[in-house]
């Protein structure tokens, strides 16, 4: 899922999108696209209010984080690079089962999250053709939380604490073809894929049982505590999307990707995922980019869909996810800056077979600079 405000107004579409003011770390190749002389700077975050349900229940949850920050720039008329730290993935969940049977409250959690700083350079083959690549360093921790908790006092209750730490290497290919129709019209095609990639992990495990001393859980007994080296296996994903740019006025863009996560292991252990889709595309108008008579004319107006199959399974049901994203990109007047919002409206999951059913709206707001660097003054 794409953190960047101006690819979010488009559903998620970002691969095949590329443009002198916009660092597009989703595509190394793109990075041949910044103008002579130009240091770009983008950085932003993001609310999300989430709505969870089931057939009997629901509640409301906040989340707000930092999306991103981007630096880019070129390094020769052939040559550009970016380098910047954004969130690779994040947990954070918190369920309830009652345990009619036995009398007691089955309690999971979950939360942390991987961060991802990345090297990237592209290189321009030809005037149509760049080739990229982004090297990235993960890292990050995972805390996964288990508690059986019983209504008799005199039971001895149980809870399990497992906190993976993760830390490699990452790597990512992008292309990217442009293909001028004529004055007024250009297409872009991009690609991005990367293989399968091991990540080393550190697990600590401690299982043990206690009792309650009022509202402190206090332990009796200590079953598991252990340390174990591993790796995090990362499937393979294929990004690929097309845009379609007209007279610099109307934008069309769409992606297609998806990763094989049926191949995800931690630990040697799979984790009953299934293979994800997304599917999106959006629009952008622009009445007037480089209007001095009216502000609003300058401004971007976007809009987006994505439809996602995601990677979670139960029985023979893949969760799905659908939303729909608006934004704007506000250039500040008599300034290299601009704002980019979105907001993004969507509904994931199911009530059905007695699942849970998430809808969110999401806003993410960024900050974007467009500085000139290595031009030599002129004195009169």
């Amino acid at each position: 899922q794409n953190i960047f405000p101006v690819f979010n107004a488009f559903g998620g579409s970002s691969v095949a999108f590329s443009d002198i003011k916009v660092v597009n770390a989703s595509n190394p190749a793109t990075y041949t696209s910044f103008s002579p002389n130009s240091f770009l700077l983008s950085t932003g975050g993001w609310n999300q209010t989430t709505k969870i349900q089931n057939e009997s229940a629901q509640q409301f949850s906040n989340n707000n984080s930092f999306s991103h920050l981007v630096f880019g720039f070129p390094l020769t008329k052939k040559i550009g690079t970016s380098f910047g730290m954004i969130p690779f993935s994040s947990t954070g969940y918190e369920i309830n089962i009652r345990d009619l049977e036995n009398n007691a409250d089955l309690k999971y959690y979950g939360d942390g999250g991987i961060s991802k700083v990345y090297l990237g350079t592209a290189y321009r083959l030809f005037d149509s053709f760049s080739v990229g690549v982004n090297v990235s360093y993960l890292f990050g921790g995972i805390n996964r939380r288990k508690a059986l908790v019983f209504d008799d006092e005199s039971f001895l209750n149980s809870r399990s604490n497992s906190k993976i730490n993760l830390k490699g290497y990452y790597y990512e290919l992008g292309l990217l073809y442009k293909l001028s129709l004529n004055e007024n019209d250009n297409f872009s095609l991009g690609l991005t894929v990367n293989n399968n990639s091991e990540i080393n992990a550190k697990k600590n495990e401690l299982v043990e049982s206690f009792q309650f001393s009022g509202v402190l859980e206090v332990p009796t007994d200590t079953v598991k505590n252990s340390n174990e080296s591993g790796s995090v296996i990362i499937p393979r994903y294929i990004n690929a999307g097309i845009t379609y740019d007209r007279d610099k006025k109307w934008l069309f863009i769409a992606e297609y990707s998806m990763q094989n996560w049926a191949d995800y292991t931690i630990f040697n252990e799979l984790d009953n995922l299934a293979n994800s889709i997304d599917i999106s595309g959006g629009m952008q108008y622009t009445p007037e980019y480089n209007s001095i008579t009216s502000y609003y004319k300058r401004m971007d107006y976007r809009i987006g869909v994505c439809y996602r199959k995601i990677p979670l399974q139960f029985q023979e049901d893949q969760l799905k996810e659908t939303s729909i994203s608006f934004g704007f990109g506000v250039p500040v007047r008599k300034s290299r800056t601009k704002y980019d919002l979105s907001c993004t409206l969507g509904s994931r999951g199911t009530i059905d077979n007695n699942l849970i059913k998430e809808q969110f709206v999401r806003i993410g707001l960024s900050i974007s600079y467009d500085g000139i660097w290595f031009v030599k003054r002129k004195y009169d």
